[in-house]
């Protein structure tokens, strides 16, 4: 579905060639959109000179255009900084090939439950409606990732600080997204980390985990650092702006041993009924894989293959979170669940699937889960706060607990980072055996010793 664009911030600078031929003028964007600022390029004029300052860009003799209202260069009212210098033609802005962030691959939008849409169509919606500078920017930028998962998160960040941008007063509302700074951001982490965001997130009021705003500032420090080597604008706002630091340990706790034991049960129960959710989820616990995984995988991606061991091993082969294709074995229990799903089936359909050959979403793979859980005997009170990334975290953490070394443990979870492997581990979550319990037992008996 496309979208038709509307522009919340004005373009102040933009030449008339960064406009697609169906764009209204700049500036002229919907009621709830940012109020347009007068304060562009002209307002930056030197007293002595008459031309514009841009502090942040690198000027040189006749590398620009001198207009009214800046320089008119290659970019968003950039200056050519790059052609004279070297001899070469300074490289264009950013031009999408697409009409809406819709029609980039993992991103179509979701309008009502259970059409088929991949992201929220308010998120797609807020993007669509960015001046087209900045448009075009961040549509290459999510178009430059290398995962639909990664699409579908960072396009989720960059659309929650627009939504926190249009709460501004019109005295701190920058003059559009290319128009951010520095004090911008570090005002929307400090807000995030403090629980002053009311709009755009499910909680308004309460604080976000530093690791969500970590995630946050990163998408944002992508996108900004695109921006600026592509030549949409001329400075990076975002590159002294730091993640905040995260706990060692994550807020993703795993299953106990004994729940992790009962959903293998009630995977086995569930297969009876709905053998590609039970199967689906049996990938997941098996390999602690991310639930992003599965929408685009295909019968093609599970075949036999005969290992060094001159053992025969049923495989998936996926791409990871860095765009890398894997090759892994598939455990028993996924094994035996997946055999019936690859029978007469050609190699190009998609392994699982919704009624009417849609993608499976997140939520498909959750409501899986829960659905499994009670069936192996955990509670159903307990079964409706489980959602996928608990079997990731309660694979390392099990893995850990059997002794195996943290190299081994990163690499099956396929993280760049062994910081990143450790905060999934949670010794501590044995809470029996903990120092306070035991200092009360002590402490327990000796008031029980009577006095002599």
């Amino acid at each position: 579905m496309t979208t038709s664009r509307t522009y919340p911030f004005p373009s102040a600078g933009v030449p008339s060639d960064a406009l697609t031929p169906s764009a209204p003028p700049p500036g002229q964007g919907t009621a709830g959109s940012l109020a347009a600022d007068d304060r562009g390029a002209a307002d930056l004029a030197s007293q002595d000179e008459g031309e514009p300052l841009q502090p942040t860009a690198i000027l040189r003799p006749d590398s620009g255009q001198h207009t009214s209202n800046g320089y008119v260069g290659t970019g968003a009212g950039l200056p050519e900084v790059a052609g004279r210098r070297f001899g070469q033609a300074a490289p264009p802005p950013p031009r999408a090939l697409v009409r809406s962030v819709g029609e980039i691959a993992g991103l179509s939008p979701r309008r009502r439950r259970g059409d088929g849409g991949e992201v929220a169509g308010h998120d797609v919606d807020r993007v669509d409606a960015l001046e087209p500078a900045a448009w075009h920017a961040a549509v290459t930028w999510l178009q430059d990732q290398d995962t639909a998962e990664t699409r579908r998160t960072y396009l989720g960040c960059l659309s929650g600080f627009l939504v926190w941008l249009n709460t501004l007063d019109a005295a701190r509302r920058p003059a559009g997204l290319l128009t951010v700074t520095e004090d911008h951001l570090k005002a929307y982490k400090d807000d995030a980390l403090s629980g002053r965001l009311r709009h755009g997130v499910r909680k308004p009021g309460t604080p976000l985990s530093a690791a969500t705003v970590a995630k946050r500032i990163t998408a944002l420090r992508s996108f900004f650092h695109y921006a600026h080597r592509r030549r949409a604008t001329g400075h990076n706002p975002a590159m002294y702006v730091e993640p905040p630091p995260t706990p060692r340990t994550g807020r993703t706790f795993p299953l106990s041993k004994a729940e992790a034991g009962q959903l293998r049960d009630g995977l086995r129960k569930l297969a009876k009924s709905r053998p590609d959710a039970a199967a689906a989820v049996a990938i997941l616990a098996g390999l602690g894989t991310r639930s992003g995984s599965l929408p685009a995988l295909t019968v093609g991606d599970i075949r036999w293959i005969v290992g060094f061991d001159g053992a025969r091993h049923l495989t998936v082969s996926f791409r990871n979170k860095g765009g890398i294709e894997e090759l892994l074995p598939l455990p028993k229990l996924a094994t035996d669940l997946l055999k019936p799903l690859l029978e007469d089936r050609p190699a190009t359909e998609l392994l699982f699937s919704k009624p009417g050959g849609r993608p499976i979403d997140r939520w498909w793979v959750r409501d899986a889960l829960r659905q499994a859980a009670p069936l192996g005997g955990i509670p159903k009170e307990r079964a409706a706060e489980l959602y996928p990334h608990m079997l990731r975290s309660t694979f390392i953490t099990h893995a850990f607990a059997l002794g195996l070394a943290p190299d081994k443990v990163q690499r099956a979870a396929r993280h760049a980072n062994l910081a990143t492997t450790m905060r999934y581990n949670h010794p501590d979550q044995d809470l029996g055996g903990h120092a306070a319990y035991q200092l009360e037992a002590d402490l327990t008996a000796q008031e029980e010793v009577p006095p002599t």
